[in-house]
């Protein structure tokens, strides 16, 4: 990901859940929002971030679904009615 190469990082990533290793499965569902966070695709980075903090609640993507969750409640009335 950090590479700019999201098709390969999301197939890796893919991959590694389907494999069915339940140890790392947090950690990859964890990648996989921050994949799907980049693309801007808001929904499928909330839904990874809360199955990995299902399976880990003490994991980075705690922290990352309440980040993300402050960003989609953020409503300036200013900006639509001057």
């Amino acid at each position: 990901m950090a590479l700019g190469q999201m098709p390969e990082a999301q197939a890796m990533i893919e991959e590694g859940l389907a494999d069915g290793r339940e140890s790392e499965r947090a950690a990859l569902l964890y990648l996989r929002g921050s994949l799907y966070m980049k693309a801007g695709d808001w929904q499928q980075a909330m839904n990874s971030f809360m199955q990995s903090e299902a399976l880990d609640g003490n994991g980075p993507a705690a922290e990352a679904r309440q980040m993300l969750s402050g960003i989609l409640d953020f409503y300036n009335k200013d900006l639509y009615n001057p």
